[in-house]
Formats: C-alpha cells, structure tokens, sequence
C-alpha cells in the first residue's frame, strides 16, 4: 500500500505560483513576442493585449484569488473548531478572525463594493477618492492587524504558519499602496512606464506603435478620465498578481498550521 495522499501548504504554494508564471510565460509570449502571430487572436479587442484580458477584474487571475479566498475561509472555520475542541481558544479566535476578514476580502473583490459606493453611488474628485479608498482598505486590514497583535505569539509557534502569513501581508499591502496611496505619488507612472518600456525594448517598435494605438483609441472614447497601457500595467498586471499571491500565501499559510496541529 502506498502512503495516502495528504494536501499539503506546498500543494497550494504550487499551485497560485505556478498558474500566475503560466500566465506571466502567455503574457511573454503572446503581447511581447508575438510568438506564431498570436497577438492577432486579441485585435479585435477595444485593449488588444492578453495581459489585459487575464489579469483585469473579473478575470482569470482574479477567479483564482476568488478560489483560494473561499477554501482560506473555509479552512480558517475548520481551524477553530479543531482548537476550541482542544481548549485552545485564543488561537481558534485568531483563525477565526482571518476567516472573516478573507469573507470581506472575497465579497470586495467579487462585487466591487468600493467601487459602487465611492466611484459611482457617491462622486469625489480622485485625490479625494484615492484617500478614502485607502482608509476603506485599512478598515479591513484592522482585523487582522489587530489578530496578529493580540493572539501572534501563540501562532508564532509555527515558524513556517508565521512565515507565510507575513508573505500574505507583504503582498497584499504592497497590492493596496499601489491601488490608493501610490496615485498620490509619481510611483505608479514610474513604475507603469518601467513595465511599457521593457516590454517594448524586447518587442520592439511594432509594440510601442499598438500601445500608442491603443491610448489614441481608449482616449478617444472617454468622456471623462481613462486608463492608458502604462496605468493599466499597474491596475492590472501588477496588482491582480500580487493579490493572488498574497490570497496563496494566506491559504497556504492556514494548512500549514493544521499540519502543525497534527503533529
């Protein structure tokens, strides 16, 4: 009889990391090589571009977060009951916490709750809507800011939990300075531009002449503000992946103290 199959933090680690470098090598591929042609699949598009299609919201990328959001909450819920069988209730309220802090996280990213209420039921002008959007998020970030305060040395047992958990937070507070407090600063177009100007250097002019198109096209249908291929190399590539593995991290992080708890 061979050994039965166990799901491990490591089976989770591998899979967000390894579909995020699936879609970096596509992105790669598709929008800077234009291996076999391929950019001509996405020409018809309105952003022509493959990194726009898999990582914008609601996308691909997106869904996996979605996914591993919901198995971390769900996972956070059986993590309580297992420690408060056991009488080990200040951690149980630590996962506990995390778990619906990961419910909020999910409900934000898949209804857009921000955006509804500050972008389109309420009206501010955008260096006004960038700071509430970054008081939004530090609300939520206040649960488990506090959890790690409060309950972080009984977790800090784990070595291995406390590690991945802190990959959590770095990705996901590196993903929210980039989506409010970033705009206040010229990082974002620093950054943005790096991104434009790389991709153009390995694939050539031909690429710089679509992004220009494509700026020229988006421009032209705003009414109002718009986001061109520089911006959107932030809002959308950049962030998109440093949520999911932020959302892995946080996954992986919960199984691996049920290992932990087994042993």
């Amino acid at each position: 009889m061979g050994k039965k199959f166990e799901v491990s933090y490591k089976h989770f680690v591998g899979l967000g990391v390894g579909v995020l470098v699936v879609f970096w090598l596509m992105v790669l591929f598709s929008d800077v090589l234009n291996v076999f042609g391929t950019r001509e699949i996405y020409s018809g598009l309105n952003v022509p571009f493959l990194f726009d299609f898999l990582f914008k919201e609601r996308a691909p990328v997106e869904m996996f977060q979605w996914f591993f959001l919901g198995i971390f909450a769900v996972t956070c819920g059986v993590l309580y009951g297992r420690l408060d069988e056991r009488d080990r209730k200040k951690e149980g309220i630590f996962w506990l916490i995390f778990g619906v802090v990961s419910v909020m996280m999910l409900m934000e990213d898949a209804g857009n709750i921000r955006h509804f209420v500050l972008r389109e039921y309420l009206s501010f002008e955008w260096g006004t809507l960038n700071v509430l959007e970054t008081l939004y998020f530090g609300a939520i970030a206040f649960l488990p800011v506090y959890a790690v305060i409060r309950y972080g040395k009984l977790i800090k047992k784990s070595r291995l939990t406390a590690i991945l958990l802190a990959l959590g937070f770095l990705f996901y507070g590196t993903a929210v300075f980039l989506s409010g407090p970033a705009d206040l600063t010229p990082i974002n177009r620093i950054i943005g531009n790096g991104f434009y100007e790389a991709t153009v250097y390995i694939g050539g002019e031909e690429l710089r002449e679509l992004y220009e198109e494509t700026d020229e096209r988006l421009a032209e249908q705003a009414s109002n503000g718009f986001m061109d291929v520089r911006y959107r190399f932030i809002d959308s590539f950049l962030e998109e992946s440093l949520e999911l593995l932020g959302a892995t991290m946080l996954m992986a992080s919960a199984v691996s103290y049920g290992e932990f708890i087994r042993e």
